[in-house]
């Protein structure tokens, strides 16, 4: 489970922080600008219409919450002009942004969020963290299974009608796609700050913590400064949202991201955001050097614990010291593991990866605000403040900062906070005990009239009694033994089997496995199958050989799903993103005579 990304990958997201280019070259016939409006002055639907039609500009973003105003393609010529208008506040270059580069992770442990008693991080997903976090990244996947996704909205795609001038645009919110993730940074950022303690995949600060999905970035990582500060003032119109981390920054100052965030967090919004990746001063780049947010450096730590004896894991650098990467300054407050963090980034082979940069280390402080949110929710800018002070003062200094800043700021260390948190009903007695069947194995063939032994195993959880033994059926023949373990003769055919038991609770649960008997099931048709995704969705190709019927049925997880031409090839298309593993075997039309099953995994 404890994979990390490879080198292409790697490249790309190593520093992992989103840069802002302060410079333009060669001017283009259109330039893209961000206007704010004074207070007062009209609606900025109205303003907006109204200067894009007096010179010739196309209108982007409509900002009415975090910000009044609007962004703006138009002529460069055209700048001066509309900043005479005694309705405009000021007008800022809307410039460019792109990413340049159940195992408990190590940043989890470092700050010692798993020996936290309040969190109850014990691998059951029975509690979550009672808050909510906004995620202003790339998106999230929505159907990850480690993630608790509530919704969210897709800022890098433009939506509305009307004419030339009268075209508004806004931040898409469709249901179950509005804010979902094709580059999976934001996903990853995602799992630090809220992966659920489900005892698979990675566990995060603030388990199960309601995740909104900001989506500002598109699929290569790349958006513009409009599109940020759309995504800020949508959170600020939500109500509901406590917390958001923005793992993106750059150099230059944006007085309109500014406003926006303050705005928010003047509405009960906290904002954990990165230092940046350049080894530089802070204090040239946005929104790091900004005063309303939390600014996060990065540690290096290989191994989850004080000491400095960790060895380098996925890159080069020494334990327990500031990233070599990592910038620094008087405007970095706090610092947080940030060096090959393990999330829920989803490799090619199901397992999760590990990222480097400052953009992970802020989801680890998002996380630590998530926790104090959810036991005191801050309404206004003095209680965001406070939530600040207390993970600045709860941090300790037990590691070095090599940046020659001369200031050691505050490792984060969250093992006194406190959290507020919901029960999910597992580990109770609603649970449906568990059940397993270890003999025969899914898939397997049997000679006709061959005695087949079974052996299968139930546990229910520590609320619960079974009150039956396992009972065992076929979809052939019906039931076949009861208890543990037996021994029995089968019809031939292709046999569904299943254990089933139940306990004190009322509830039931079973195991399932498909098995041959008789006939040239699994010994003439050989099958193979691989799996790759296109723009996050999965597909498997299947190809064998050995059958001799005109047409195949294919099964996946023991359903038919098509009948095809026996041409020794199907490719199935999952439509689904994410990980998982499916088992699929083909037979001859209307027949039991069948490969073995394989299982495919992503």
């Amino acid at each position: 489970m404890n994979m990390h990304i490879g080198t292409s990958l790697h490249a790309l997201l190593a520093p992992a922080i989103i840069l802002i280019s302060a410079s333009v070259h060669a001017a283009p016939p259109q330039d893209r600008y961000i206007v704010v409006l004074k207070e007062g002055t009209g609606t900025p639907q109205q303003v907006a219409a109204e200067v894009a039609q007096r010179v010739n500009g196309r209108i982007g973003y409509v900002y009415e919450n975090a910000l009044h105003g609007f962004s703006i393609t138009m002529p460069r010529g055209a700048f001066a002009r509309i900043s005479r208008d005694p309705r405009i506040a000021y007008i800022e270059e809307d410039r460019p942004v792109s990413i340049l580069a159940q195992t408990t992770p190590t940043g989890i442990q470092r700050i010692f969020a798993d020996t936290n008693p309040s969190l109850d991080i014990d691998a059951t997903d029975d509690y979550r963290v009672d808050v909510d976090v906004a995620v202003i990244d790339t998106g999230v996947d929505f159907e990850h299974p480690d993630l608790n996704v509530q919704g969210g909205v897709d800022c890098t795609v433009y939506s509305g009608t009307g004419g030339p001038w009268m075209r508004t645009y806004y931040c898409s919110a469709t249901e179950g796609t509005g804010g979902d993730d094709n580059q999976y940074h934001g996903t990853h950022v995602a799992g630090t700050i809220g992966a659920i303690d489900n005892g698979t995949g990675v566990v995060g600060i603030a388990p199960g913590a309601r995740i909104w999905a900001v989506k500002v970035l598109d699929s290569q990582g790349r958006g513009f400064e409009s599109g940020i500060v759309a995504g800020i003032d949508w959170v600020a119109a939500q109500g509901n949202i406590e917390v958001a981390n923005m793992s993106l920054g750059g150099l230059g100052y944006s007085q309109a991201e500014y406003d926006a965030i303050q705005y928010a967090v003047n509405a009960g919004v906290a904002f954990a955001v990165s230092a940046g990746n350049d080894d530089a001063d802070t204090a040239d780049y946005s929104p790091a050097s900004f005063d309303n947010v939390l600014t996060v450096s990065a540690l290096a730590d290989f191994d989850g614990a004080p000491g400095g004896a960790g060895s380098p894991t996925c890159r080069d650098d020494q334990d327990d010291t500031l990233a070599d990467f990592s910038n620094w300054g008087d405007t970095v407050q706090i610092a947080a593991p940030g060096v090959c963090i393990l999330s829920t980034y989803p490799l090619e082979e199901g397992e999760y990866g590990t990222i480097s940069g400052t953009s992970m280390a802020s989801p680890h402080v998002a996380g630590a605000l998530a926790l104090l949110a959810s036991v005191d929710a801050p309404a206004d800018a003095d209680d965001v403040y406070d939530l600040y002070a207390q993970v600045i003062n709860a941090g300790n200094d037990d590691w070095t900062d090599d940046s020659g800043d001369g200031i050691l700021e505050p490792l984060l260390d969250v093992s006194t906070f406190s959290a507020a948190l919901v029960e999910t009903g597992g580990g109770s007695d609603d649970d449906p005990p568990a059940v397993s069947i270890n003999s025969p194995s899914d898939g397997a063939s049997f000679d006709s009239g061959e005695t087949i032994s079974f052996l299968g195993s139930a546990a229910d959880d520590e609320d619960g009694d079974l009150t039956s033994s396992l009972v065992w059926t076929s979809s052939l023949d019906d039931q076949i033994g009861t208890d543990g373990s037996f021994t029995a003769v089968l019809s031939d055919g292709t046999h569904t089997i299943t254990a089933t038991t139940s306990d004190s609770g009322g509830n039931t649960g079973s195991d399932s496995i498909i098995i041959t008997v008789g006939g040239s099931s699994g010994d003439e048709i050989s099958l193979e199958v691989s799996t790759y995704r296109i723009r996050g969705i999965k597909y498997v190709d299947l190809t064998w050989s050995g059958a001799n019927s005109t047409n195949i049925d294919v099964y996946r997880d023991g359903v038919l799903i098509a009948t095809t031409a026996n041409d020794g090839a199907y490719t199935d298309n999952i439509n689904a993103v994410g990980g998982g593993s499916y088992t699929y075997k083909v037979c001859e039309e209307g027949t039991d005579t069948c490969s073995d099953t394989v299982e495919a995994d992503f």
